[in-house]
């Protein structure tokens, strides 16, 4: 049985490498912000990527270490993605985009990686804090089955929750996997944790599950990196 279970969740995390996003970390001044908002939003209206999601971040509040103004993410399946890095897709229209938001940002990290849970609404929530963390992954697969079973037979609506992995670069050296937890406004994400109470009181059961679950889960192997907030400014 064992066996069996360990063979399902590699078939799930094969599964979900499907799923990747770059992310390009950049510095921007504050008199320059609106200028690069509408570069961007000029190129990618009018140069929609089929299969790839566009998302520009704005950093609310990060550690000191953590220099980035802003975020650029490109999210979608892997062969939608692996054609952002050909030449014909960046042709002279792209060349043309790149050098002109270059003269607005100054590049601060880059990186790579994947997704393989998602629970929440369709629509991105704008509000979002992300926890990076350094974890062993020969033992993650238990807390990745443990949240997987939790988020699926107790779903919200309220919230947005996703994790995955960090393959190459990111905004740590020494982190390796991702958490985002996103909110519909800052309201939600300040009264998060008497939001969170409230629905443990309203579900015992799951309360019973879940302990039951974590108590079985070694997380002594996942180490918490750094946080920050970001804020979704526009999407294509």
């Amino acid at each position: 049985m064992k066996k069996l279970l360990s063979i399902s969740l590699l078939f799930f995390v094969t599964l979900s490498f499907s799923q990747r996003w770059s992310a390009y970390g950049i510095k921007v001044a504050p008199q320059n912000e609106e200028t690069v908002v509408q570069i961007m939003n000029d190129y990618f209206s009018k140069n929609k990527i089929e299969g790839v999601t566009v998302s520009l971040y704005s950093i609310m509040f990060s550690p000191s270490e953590l220099e980035s103004t802003h975020e650029v993410i490109f999210s979608g399946e892997a062969e939608a993605m692996a054609k952002l890095y050909t030449p014909e897709f960046q042709n002279m229209s792209w060349q043309l985009f790149a050098t002109k938001i270059n003269n607005f940002i100054e590049p601060v990290f880059s990186g790579n990686g994947w997704r393989n849970l998602n629970f929440g609404p369709e629509d991105a929530m704008p509000f979002q804090v992300v926890y990076i963390s350094n974890v062993d992954w020969s033992k993650n697969g238990e807390w990745v089955s443990m949240q997987d079973t939790m988020r699926t037979k107790y779903p919200r609506n309220d919230i947005s929750w996703a994790t995955g992995g960090i393959s190459v670069g990111g905004p740590m050296s020494e982190g390796n996997a991702w958490v985002v937890v996103g909110y519909p406004t800052y309201e939600d994400y300040l009264t998060s944790w008497d939001t969170n109470q409230k629905r443990r009181a309203d579900n015992p059961n799951m309360v019973k599950e879940y302990e039951k679950l974590s108590s079985k889960t070694d997380t002594s192997h996942r180490n918490s990196v750094t946080r920050f907030m970001r804020l979704l400014v526009m999407q294509w």
